[in-house]
C-alpha cells in the first residue's frame, strides 16, 4: 500500500481494525477485505467499502457571502486548474484591501476549498483527510494586500455511488471567516474553474 493510498489507520478494542483509504481506491480495499475479512473495517473517502463501491453522503449548500466591505476584493488563485479524481489540490486566497479601511481577521490556516456544481453554491466534493491548521491573523492597511493558503479535495458528496468525483468541470470557491464559534462575517472568494480527470 503507497502513502498516499491510506488516509488513517485506527483500532477498536476486540473488534477490526479501522482502515481510511483515500477517495478512488475501492480496488485496494477490495484486496484487502479479501486478504482480512472481518478482521478489518474499510472506508474510501467519506464512503464505507463492503465488497462494493459505497454511496457517498450529500454535501449541503454553502451559505451566501457577506457584503465585501468597500474596498475589499479577494481573488482565489488554484495551483493547478485541472486534478485527478480523488486527488487534493492546493490554492491561495489573495485579500486585496484596495480603499481606504483597514481589514483584520483571523481566518486560520489552510482555508478549506470546497468543489461546487458550476454556477451553484451546491458542495459536491471535499478534502476527505485531516488537516492540521495553525491560527493565521491577517491585517491590512490601505492599499496593501495578504495571501492565505487554502486546501481542498475530490472525495465525492453529491449522493452518487463510489467515493471519487466523477471527472467533469466544476468550480472551486473558499469561505473566508474568523476561527472560533461565531463565524461572522464570512465572504466566499468568487468561483474558478476546476477540471477533474479521470
Amino acid at each position: 500500500m503507497a502513502p498516499t493510498q491510506l488516509q488513517s489507520t485506527g483500532a477498536c478494542p476486540g473488534g477490526p481494525v479501522l482502515i481510511g483509504l483515500t477517495p478512488g481506491n475501492e480496488q485496494l480495499a477490495h484486496q484487502l477485505l479479501v486478504d482480512y475479512g472481518r478482521k478489518i473495517a474499510v472506508t474510501v473517502g467519506l464512503t464505507t467499502y463492503d465488497g462494493s463501491p459505497g454511496r457517498s453522503p450529500r454535501c449541503g449548500m454553502l451559505p451566501p457571502s457577506a457584503s465585501l466591505p468597500v474596498g475589499l476584493h479577494l481573488v482565489l488563485r488554484l495551483k493547478h486548474n485541472s486534478v485527478r479524481s480523488g486527488a487534493a489540490f492546493s490554492a491561495t486566497v489573495i485579500v486585496d484591501e484596495r480603499g481606504q479601511g483597514r481589514f483584520t481577521m483571523d481566518t486560520g490556516q489552510p482555508l478549506v476549498a470546497v468543489v461546487v456544481r458550476p454556477r451553484t453554491l451546491q458542495v459536491v466534493g471535499v478534502y476527505s483527510g485531516g488537516i492540521a491548521g495553525t491560527g493565521y491573523s491577517l491585517l491590512l492597511t490601505p492599499g496593501k494586500s495578504g495571501t492565505i493558503p487554502a486546501f481542498g479535495g475530490t472525495a465525492r458528496c453529491d449522493g452518487g455511488l463510489g467515493s471519487a468525483l466523477p471527472p467533469g468541470t466544476y468550480q472551486v470557491i473558499v469561505r473566508v471567516a474568523p476561527e472560533g464559534r461565531h463565524q461572522y462575517p464570512a465572504y466566499l472568494t468568487p468561483p474558478l474553474t476546476l477540471r477533474v480527470t479521470a
